[in-house]
């Protein structure tokens, strides 16, 4: 039996579930099921599939879900909205379960129109019986219209999604959001819940596993179904190790010492690499969840980790395990935690910053952390007055972005200060500039942070505090120079198009007197759906041809955008002149489905195309495609010669730098910038940043750096 429910919240976005419901006396009954949640606005859609892994809880995946353009146009109403949320839904169902896709009852009505808008979390729930056989149902109508839409393929008696519809899997999620679901459902529709699902005591969950950030289904039914005669012991190693639990079911003597009631202190010792006193220490950890600080609301007005702008580094403060099992080894036992609010300030420093501190400066954790001296609280709370943020509000997002923005204020140090006053010293004693090299912009990134730091001990302080005083003066920098400015692009969406696979049109669209419209394809999408639809090869040849302005690609299509008749393929202009590009226009090509002769139609259509552009009736868009095909041959030569090492280095190091890298007013303003603002210890006292050379430090650099 497939239960079908459709919900709606906010007038925009339209929740959607597909139960695998099991008929009476099934042998083996089926649980799987599919939410969907579709924005009408920005037709972004996203859902979650919870997969029946054969035991009483489902094991959730998130979806990532790629629509082709014209759907976006094509589903504007609400009925037809329904209905691609039911394909898609059944289409994800069939992934997961690898059950096929099947017509049942050819009297069926479409789902969709039985289903009322109740505003509930979960709606009437329409069944259709699905005998005993392994496959998902779907309405002949429904079913019509998938393969109309392109959105289903016919493979012989089955139906598959079709492959312009990308479905793909994400990372788990937690698995409680499937037994809320399905309790819901069997409290409001009397669904049959699965096998041993009355076992489940949820009150463990929450007391038990609240450190495990997203608990498999495994997790939480080894640990809370009650029936199991070794309960007992599988609570008292949770209660022991909670930081642990889920960690430990991956190692299969610890189960069987948990279930045989043995210790287990020795095998997570063999396994992690910890000394009884930080076992111990672990044991110390108490249960209450982890405040990951994301819906707090205390923050400061206007304060720069809350101004919302593109940062070079990306970090992130997911809390995995075997990370966190990692830094332990690392430190002293003497500074770990001895109570829950010390664990929970611990974690966030270690996941949101200190680990990735680690690898990006090459300071060891121990150095990083040692100054905590073991109060977490205390270091905690000097760490928020360091980034000037109230400490009732410090949570671990804001770590992540202050430890984001020290990263920002280093690399700017070294891009505009550092690394300028290396290369202006090596030209001025007469030395050729070196090529730049990854290992030597990573090199030169931490000697800029060594020589900033000076006698600092507390680092973590220092790095927020300078991250939030950069952060403060990052506009008055960029009025004196962007340190990482690009080239200004030929437009101002050729980025966009670039990043996006698309290219500018030669022309725009035109309709022909028998309502067929003549399209230009302008990103590799279009071309790839526009092979979908002819079963040719335009979208898997002609792509890169066409990004490079060497084809331009038009199809035959309906007025509304939704079937494709025929493709072909214009020669490229080489000049911007309209005169001599209008005698020029050649058609090289025209192609119909699975590259046969085209219907009679589509080439009287082509005709009266070319007549318009000859005419000048439409007009060609030389500017942009030629300006397109120069820039585009332009980064390739400079790419290739990058490559090939034939970049001179002068040039790679304006491209690394900016192009005013070795102006030395530009240099000094920098200077006086970051000496009145951001220096401090002996490097601040000096008008010129000729004291950097002075430093042991930068001489150490320079014997590496500087050619031979």
């Amino acid at each position: 039996m497939l239960l079908i429910s459709k919900s709606e919240s906010k007038g925009t976005t339209l929740r959607y579930f597909c139960f695998i419901q099991p008929e009476e006396g099934d042998e083996d009954p089926r649980f799987d099921f599919i939410s969907l949640s579709l924005n009408t606005v920005d037709f972004s859609l996203g859902g979650t599939l919870h997969i029946d892994i054969g035991l009483p809880v489902l094991q959730p995946q998130a979806l990532k879900i790629s629509l082709p353009p014209h759907m976006a146009v094509g589903y504007n109403s609400q009925d037809r909205i329904l209905n691609l949320l039911e394909l898609i839904a059944i289409g994800g169902l069939s992934m997961g379960t690898n059950l096929p896709i099947k017509i049942k009852d050819e009297t069926d009505t479409t789902p969709s129109d039985l289903i009322d808008d109740l505003g509930l979390n979960l709606n009437k729930l329409l069944e259709i019986d699905n005998g005993q056989e392994e496959f998902l149902p779907i309405s002949k109508q429904l079913a019509e219209h998938g393969l109309e839409a392109n959105i289903l393929h016919d493979v012989g008696s089955d139906f598959v999604i079709a492959e312009n519809i990308e479905i793909l899997m994400g990372e788990l999620d937690t698995a409680l959001e499937s037994i809320g679901i399905l309790r819901e459902c069997h409290k409001s529709f009397n669904i049959t819940l699965p096998n041993g699902f009355d076992k489940l005591n949820l009150k463990l969950v929450s007391d038990v596993l609240k450190l495990v950030p997203n608990p498999t289904a495994r997790t939480i039914w080894f640990y809370c179904n009650t029936d199991h005669p070794n309960h007992k012991y599988r609570i008292q190693a949770a209660q022991s190790y909670p930081l642990l639990a889920e960690y430990l079911l991956k190692i299969e003597k610890a189960v069987e010492a948990i279930d045989s009631g043995e210790p287990i202190q020795p095998i997570i010792a063999e396994v992690t690499g910890l000394n009884k006193g930080k076992l111990k220490r672990l044991t110390k950890m108490e249960n209450p969840a982890l405040d990951d600080g994301l819906e707090d609301s205390r923050y400061v007005d206007n304060h720069p980790i809350e101004i919302q702008r593109t940062r070079r580094f990306a970090l992130t403060n997911t809390l995995r395990i075997e990370t966190i099992l990692k830094a332990l080894e690392k430190v002293d036992t003497g500074i770990l935690p001895n109570s829950f609010n010390d664990w929970d300030r611990f974690l966030q420093i270690t996941s949101g910053c200190a680990l990735t501190l680690e690898n990006r400066l090459g300071i060891s954790l121990p150095e990083l952390l040692n100054s905590s001296k073991g109060n977490w609280e205390r270091f905690h709370q000097s760490l928020a007055q360091s980034a000037d943020i109230p400490v009732e509000g410090f949570h671990l997002d804001h770590i992540t972005f202050a430890a984001s923005d020290a990263l920002e204020a280093i690399d700017d140090f070294t891009r505009t200060i550092f690394l300028p006053r290396i290369l202006l010293h090596i030209q001025a004693i007469g030395k050729p500039l070196p090529q730049p090299s990854t290992s030597d912009l990573l090199q030169a990134s931490i000697t800029s942070f060594n020589l900033l730091r000076g006698e600092t001990t507390n680092l973590l302080g220092y790095l927020f505090n300078l991250g939030y005083r950069w952060s403060n003066r990052y506009p008055q920098l960029l009025q004196i120079v962007n340190p990482v400015k690009e080239k200004i692009p030929i437009n101002k969406d050729f980025e966009e198009k670039r990043r996006n696979n698309a290219w500018p049109k030669l022309a725009n669209d035109f309709v022909a007197s028998n309502d067929l419209a003549v399209r230009n394809l302008t990103s590799m999408a279009s071309l790839k759906e526009e092979s979908d639809r002819l079963d040719h090869c335009v979208g898997n040849l002609y792509v890169n041809s066409a990004k490079k302005g060497r084809c331009h690609i038009f199809s035959v299509q309906s007025l509304d955008g939704t079937t494709s008749f025929s493709t072909f393929e214009v020669r490229p202009p080489n000049t911007k002149d309209p005169i001599l590009e209008l005698n020029r226009v050649t058609v090289c090509q025209h192609k119909g489905r699975k590259n046969r002769v085209p219907p009679k139609k589509c080439t009287e259509a082509l005709s009266q195309w070319v007549d318009e552009i000859k005419s000048e009736r439409l007009e060609l868009n030389l500017e942009e495609v030629i300006d397109w095909k120069i820039e585009v041959n332009k980064r390739r030569d400079q790419d290739k010669f990058h490559r090939s090492g034939l970049l001179s280095p002068k040039i790679a190091w304006q491209r690394l730098l900016g192009e005013n890298w070795d102006k030395p007013d530009i240099h000094l303003q920098l200077w006086h910038e970051w000496q009145k603002h951001l220096l401090s210890g002996k490097i601040s006292k000096s008008r010129d940043s000729e004291i950097i050379l002075e430093s042991p430090i930068t001489q150490s650099f320079l014997a590496t750096f500087t050619p031979k």
